[in-house]
């Protein structure tokens, strides 16, 4: 039975494992947790595009970066189509056909055609979302009689010097989280009654540079944070883009920053995410307090995950389908459904559109690319649900390809003229050993490439149309297009079938 309503909570390059819920041992997180503790917390819950504007219209249409168009983040100077196409519904003016009113909170960075010219009431914040000087913003401080604060930057980095991290100055009543949640919660005590809702509740947060108030701003100690496993990456037998992507954070020939800094820049990261967490409690709160709770189902996810020093000491998000950037948070509760299950099955923020849609009774739609988690959430799990999921990415001030799929436990990452990788996750969580040339994993990288191709051939991706990319040497079972393959390669060119 559909739900009268929907709630969608978006926050902005959250890591898995950074709340409670998913093993976090530092990083606190109790309304995530308890949220997850009431409905369904997806363990194996991918992001379509490590970058913001390819992945959130992906979630606000249900259809792939390469379909929609937006592959890479709407900004200045871009080779990129710059909005959702009118001929591609969104989200909101498939629900407005039900007469479910869709309200937009936050931030949109989906393109140039905004939230209101999508379907939604609400706000429209232009660009990336420069909301500290948004006139509604500037009118919720002056009504409070609040001091827009200000940033007191801690670190820098890339080139031009852009600050990484710091601490906001004011109370947390004047900061930019407690004004979203503030908004939301403002309309589900004004909406009309009698009208069904979709809100879409969309933060900024924990995004670098990570900003957040006191008390969070102090609440880590950076001593108290050890270094992520990773940290001392070397990039053995890695494709190029890993070392030139740090070397472009860093300084090509400079040393890579110490654990000291990083942990500075993650402790300012794991106080935003927790005072993300308290604005979204808030919010839960109201939900129950205006008795939403049976008639409402909620959805937390967000667009991508964050490196925070991983990786020998990279930040924000690059070309790399490390699981710091692809894994990700993503939990949800219906009314009857699932209670503190915790779901294993591969799925993907992508499927949030499919999702909304169903559980407000629009239903299912073939046209769409991604699948309804519904039946999840209800505590069900269908025999036909797909044994992997699927990524793609298409560059950020650079040109860069790469699509991966995750399967059994195992990633595969196909990076086009570069050396591919292979990881099983369950022994190498953190992605250290590329197994891409192991003879006994030929069988396992068969698999994921199979789904891969049949994946992108389904989906009408143009770069694996191309499927010579993947031919393979039966006699000997070597992988193609690894270092080993290719100095055999040279040694016998006509081997390649």
């Amino acid at each position: 039975m559909p739900v009268d309503n929907v709630l969608l909570i978006l926050t902005d390059q959250h890591r898995y494992d950074i709340v409670g819920a998913n093993g976090s041992p530092i990083c606190r997180s109790p309304s995530l947790d308890a949220f997850a503790a009431n409905g369904v917390n997806f363990s194996n819950a991918y992001s379509m595009c490590s970058l913001c504007s390819p992945a959130r219209a992906s979630i606000y249409t249900g259809l792939l970066p390469h379909t929609h168009g937006i592959t890479r983040n709407v900004m200045a100077r871009q080779r990129n189509p710059m909005f959702i196409p009118k001929s591609m519904p969104t989200l909101a003016e498939r629900l407005n056909e039900l007469d479910v009113r869709s309200h937009f909170v936050g931030k949109w960075h989906a393109g140039t055609r905004l939230p209101t010219q999508c379907g939604f009431t609400g706000m429209d914040v232009p660009d990336y979302g420069v909301i500290k000087d948004h006139p509604d913003y500037l009118e919720y401080l002056a009504s409070r009689g609040l001091e827009k604060p200000e940033i007191e930057p801690v670190g820098s980095g890339w080139a031009h010097r852009l600050t990484l991290a710091g601490k906001l100055t004011g109370p947390l009543e004047a900061s930019i989280p407690y004004y979203l949640a503030e908004r939301a919660i403002e309309f589900l005590r004004e909406r009309r009654k009698d009208q069904r809702f979709f809100l879409a509740l969309n933060f900024w947060g924990p995004h670098a540079p990570y900003l957040p108030s006191e008390p969070y701003a102090s609440m880590y100690d950076p001593k108290d944070i050890p270094p992520w496993p990773n940290f001392d990456d070397e990039f053995e037998n890695k494709p190029p883009i890993y070392r030139r992507y740090r070397d472009a954070f860093i300084g090509a020939g400079n040393p890579k920053r110490s654990w000291e800094e990083c942990a500075r820049w993650a402790a300012l990261y794991f106080g935003f995410a927790t005072q993300l967490d308290a604005q979204i409690g808030r919010v839960l709160e109201a939900m129950e307090e205006l008795g939403l709770q049976d008639n409402t189902a909620t959805l937390f996810s967000c667009d991508h995950g964050d490196l925070t020093g991983a990786h020998g000491g990279m930040h924000d998000k690059g070309g790399m389908c490390v699981q710091e950037l692809y894994h990700i948070p993503l939990m949800g509760r219906v009314p009857g459904g699932a209670s503190g299950d915790v779901c294993d099955l591969y799925v993907n923020n992508m499927d949030l559109s499919q999702t909304v849609l169903d559980l407000a009774g629009y239903g299912t739609r073939e046209e769409l690319d991604g699948r309804s988690l519904a039946p999840l959430l209800r505590g069900e799990r269908p025999d036909d649900w797909p044994d992997f999921t699927a990524g793609e990415f298409f560059g950020n001030h650079y040109a860069y390809e790469v699509r991966y799929v995750v399967h059994n436990g195992m990633k595969y990452v196909f990076h086009p003229g570069s050396t591919d990788e292979l990881y099983d996750l369950e022994t190498d969580p953190w992605e250290l050993k590329n197994l891409i040339d192991d003879p006994g994993r030929a069988d396992v990288l068969r698999a994921c490439r199979k789904r891969l191709i049949d994946w992108s051939k389904a989906s009408g991706d143009e770069l694996c149309i191309l499927c010579g990319l993947f031919q393979k040497r039966p006699e000997d079972g070597v992988a193609p297009y690894t270092p080993k393959a290719m100095d055999q390669l040279r040694e016998s060119p006509t081997v390649l079938l």
